[in-house]
């Protein structure tokens, strides 16, 4: 359904448009809420930024494009079409980046769980984590990503606003206060959170660099060395260059706890599973397709109900999983534990088939907590050689180690894929080199920075892909300006 989000009186209407499978009038099961809000209690509320985003998003005025994949953060850049409205726009809006550059030090975000407690407008304009209860709980509906993706696109509007001013310092500080807010978006405990999250910073500074290309000839150096040695260090202030404060999302174990429980407990008076109870509430986490696709994974479930592990056992099980991979989320990538089986690969997938589909996605997170550590580190590198670059009259260093310490510090210069050395990649280019990439073939010229990405091999930075999958994962120059250049993008 569309949900309005209105303010009376000074401002206009902006509609945000959110996918809800189900009304948000959900009963909320209060023990799976009461549990996930359980380490916000610690957190005083000046910890918290929520209130003052979403408060000023409320206030947040239409933007003349609908927001969407025409209109995002990814999207917009000071030749767009129509540019001349979104800067008007932007500027219209200047309490939007007040409030980020007021709460980018919390340490959390901080919205709650479930809709018990939250302010009624919020509730109104669907800006809220949705839990559902009895055979849906697994069912959790992110109503504020709209809203995060809308302050993103504000963000990056500002910060070319800024720039086609002059006024360098301040698109940083609007910039980089909303990349301080999707770095405390990922603390939130949910996986579909945190890769929300992840993604949306690793986009979200790929378009710093974006900007620093766009303006490299303008931009001063003082600004620059500012920002990688003093901005883009502290998105959290507890970072480093491995973020290693990052937490392992283990929201999902309260989930898939509950929906163990209420798919495996016998029903009063009964021994053994109930294969219709079992399929019905393991089913209704999988499925919200058409009847004929959710009558074939209940079928599905009810075959399996017949030689399923035990609630016991399966709590064990899920607990395995998590113990195993929280040990590895704490350690190095590169140690024995990585190179073993994971618990969840040595799991009987028929046996503790709940299990497996509960937690199968969590591998992701680290996928991409690697991306976004080699965005950071790579933002940091790009930043201090763009520096280094206005310095000396429009070179290049012919190595990396020349602008270390005063354009930016040494220890950013880490690549987690990069077993041998763990050093990102660098070379200056004499002619320009071609890059393939999911938008189609660039060019570069200049200076090349890569990490190795997920293979661990070094392809020369001949080859990016945005989740370093396949081939490296090109920092600089920035692929989306490379694109717009080609005329690969608008």
């Amino acid at each position: 359904m569309n949900v309005l989000i209105s303010r009376i009186g000074l401002s206009t209407l902006l509609f945000v448009s959110i996918n809800w499978t189900s009304n948000i009038g959900w009963s909320q099961d209060v023990a799976v809420v009461s549990a996930l809000n359980k380490p916000l209690k610690d957190v005083s509320e000046k910890n918290k930024s929520a209130a003052t985003i979403v408060d000023a998003f409320l206030k947040l005025t239409p933007p003349p494009i609908e927001f969407g994949d025409g209109f995002n953060q990814g999207t917009i850049w000071s030749k767009m079409d129509r540019w001349a409205e979104v800067s008007r726009w932007a500027k219209a809006n200047g309490a939007m980046g007040e409030a980020l550059i007021a709460a980018q030090f919390a340490s959390v975000f901080g919205l709650p769980y479930g809709t018990s407690g939250v302010d009624s407008k919020w509730v109104k304009a669907g800006i809220v984590i949705s839990i559902a209860q009895g055979a849906d709980v697994g069912r959790v509906q992110y109503g504020y990503f709209k809203a995060i993706e809308a302050i993103g696109a504000y963000a990056t509007a500002e910060m070319y606003r800024r720039g086609e001013a002059g006024e360098f310092q301040e698109a940083f500080s609007v910039g980089i206060a909303y990349a301080r807010l999707l770095r405390q978006l990922c603390e939130q405990t949910m996986l579909e959170e945190k890769l929300f999250a992840l993604e949306n910073l690793a986009e979200n500074l790929s378009i710093h660099r974006d900007f620093m290309w766009s303006y490299l000839d303008k931009i001063p150096v003082g600004v620059l060395q500012n920002a990688a040695l003093k901005e883009y260090t502290f998105l959290k202030p507890s970072d480093n260059e491995k973020l290693r404060r990052l937490q392992l999302p283990e929201g999902d174990r309260v989930i898939a706890e509950t929906v163990l429980r209420n798919a495996l407990t016998p029903e009063s008076g009964e021994t053994g599973l109930d294969p219709e109870k079992f399929a019905s509430v393991v089913g209704a986490q999988e499925s919200q397709e058409g009847a004929l696709q959710r009558f074939n994974t209940q079928e599905m479930w009810r075959r399996i109900s017949a030689v399923h592990g035990s609630l016991e056992a399966s709590n064990d099980k899920l607990a395995d999983v998590y113990d195993d991979w929280w040990r590895r989320w704490r350690v190095r990538p590169f140690t024995t534990l990585h190179q073993m089986a994971t618990e969840l690969s040595r799991t009987n997938p028929i046996k503790y088939a709940a299990v497996v589909a509960m937690v199968r996605d969590l591998e992701k997170a680290f996928v991409w907590r690697n991306v976004v550590i080699a965005e950071v580190n790579g933002t940091i590198m790009s930043a201090g050689l763009c520096g280094y670059y206005g310095e000396f009259k429009h070179t290049w260093p012919k190595d990396k180690e020349r602008a270390y310490a005063v354009f930016f510090q040494k220890k950013f210069d880490f690549d987690p894929y990069d077993k041998k050395y763990g050093r990102l990649q660098f070379k200056p280019l004499r002619d320009r080199q071609a890059i393939e990439t999911p938008l189609g073939r660039v060019w570069a010229t200049g200076c090349l920075v890569w990490a190795l990405g997920g293979n661990h091999e070094d392809d020369g930075g001949a080859q990016h892909s945005t989740d370093a999958l396949v081939g490296d994962l090109v920092l600089w120059p920035p692929i989306r300006a490379l694109a717009r250049e080609e005329g690969l993008l608008k």
